[in-house]
């Protein structure tokens, strides 16, 4: 099978017997099912049913106040649906595993919190606790209103677990592939939209195995090759500005200029170019050394853009301009607390003062009033 077959492969068996269910199922839950005269009978279980606690409030001098947003399984306000949304906007995802822990062992077979209990658990890098807990699901592909994101989520498991596993996760990866171009060879073209995303989803999840892989000629070759003129124009701008970053980092500026071009010229106007667009310019900007002439294009609404401006600025010896800017930042709008620009500024710390520990204790007593119990702590850089 050609290189070309296999990213359009689809199976005309499979889509017979997904056809014949066509009209019976929405189209958001189509899937191949390998059992469809019988349901799975696996009930999914915990295999981790401790309680995670908050570990940042074990390591910082001030207590927390009696707002504080932790999970208590004996607080009936913490038991709600709307409790696990603030956990979830306050990146508590440790309270955030505590709650599903309440809530599966009642009703082990809702998947959407499963799919929330393994992004959290992701987040927190406990890997071997998801494959632990979705071996007790049995057969996915008898399960028949899986969701399509805890599939992607199964698929790309492997990958995050270590190295060796890379080659399991394509596996998976482009089994999910294939059984989605099937599912699009019977879809009516104006109802594929979501599908079409659900194509590109999987294909980035690809990408990002082949970049940690190191096969970067193969990623870009069949990223560019899915890049055709039926996909939707603003998949097909999304696909050019990865190409972009991901030609970045093993130094490729020429090329990665030219697929920024062709992005550019996708556009129907180049007026007001959004923000994915001009923090690529940045990026363009933080490759070539152009430090002293660089004027930030984006309005920092974000961390990323907010770290980019003090590296810059770090790169031209402005180290205490640098520092300056993130600690104003930090304690002028609490949101931009991020691990990475906590991770920097820990880094300048050791760099410029013989009192880093100090400092780093300092900033730990701080940002524990406004950080989620998810944070990695890591990014203190403190010796536990």
């Amino acid at each position: 099978m050609s290189s070309q077959s296999i990213w359009y492969a689809y199976d005309p068996q499979w889509a017979l017997s997904m056809r014949a269910r066509l009209n019976d199922v929405d189209i958001s839950d189509l899937w191949l099912l390998e059992n469809p005269s019988s349901t799975s009978t696996s009930s999914p279980r915990l295999i981790l049913d401790k309680y995670l606690g908050n570990p940042i409030q074990q390591i910082t001098s001030k207590k927390s106040s009696e707002n504080e947003l932790s999970y208590d399984s004996l607080r009936g306000d913490h038991q709600t649906i709307e409790a696990l949304n603030n956990f979830l906007q306050q990146q508590c995802w440790r309270s955030a595993v505590d709650w599903t822990i309440t809530y599966l062992i009642k009703n082990p077979q809702d998947y959407h919190i499963w799919f929330i209990r393994f992004a959290c658990l992701i987040k927190l890098r406990l890997f071997q606790t998801i494959e632990s807990e979705f071996e007790t699901f049995g057969n996915l592909n008898s399960i028949t209103k899986l969701p399509f994101s805890l599939r992607l989520l199964h698929a790309e498991l492997p990958i995050y677990m270590d190295s060796n596993h890379f080659h399991d996760g394509l596996d998976r990866l482009f089994r999910l592939l294939m059984i989605t171009n099937t599912i699009l060879s019977i879809l009516p073209k104006d109802q594929t939209q979501l599908w079409h995303r659900r194509r590109l989803r999987i294909l980035y999840s690809i990408a990002n195995c082949y970049v940690l892989m190191k096969r970067i000629d193969l990623i870009i070759s069949t990223l560019e090759n899915q890049i055709l003129k039926n996909e939707p124009l603003e998949q097909q701008i999304e696909i050019y500005l990865l190409i972009v970053r991901i030609l970045l980092q093993t130094g490729d500026e020429l090329n990665a200029q030219r697929a920024f071009d062709r992005a550019l010229n996708l556009l129907p106007s180049k007026d007001n170019l959004s923000d994915a667009f001009l923090l690529t310019k940045e990026l363009f900007s933080l490759f070539r050394n152009e430090f002293l002439n660089n004027k930030l294009l984006t309005a920092m609404k974000n961390p990323i853009e907010i770290n980019n401006h003090c590296v810059i600025l770090l790169y031209m010896s402005k180290m205490k301009e640098s520092l300056d800017f993130y600690e104003k930042l930090i304690r002028e709008k609490s949101t931009n607390i991020h691990e990475a620009i906590i991770y920097n500024m820990c880094t300048i710390y050791e760099l410029e003062s013989f009192r880093f520990t100090q400092k780093k204790h300092d900033l730990v007593d701080y940002i524990s009033q406004y950080v989620g119990d998810g944070f990695s702590l890591t990014a203190l850089k403190l010796q536990l």
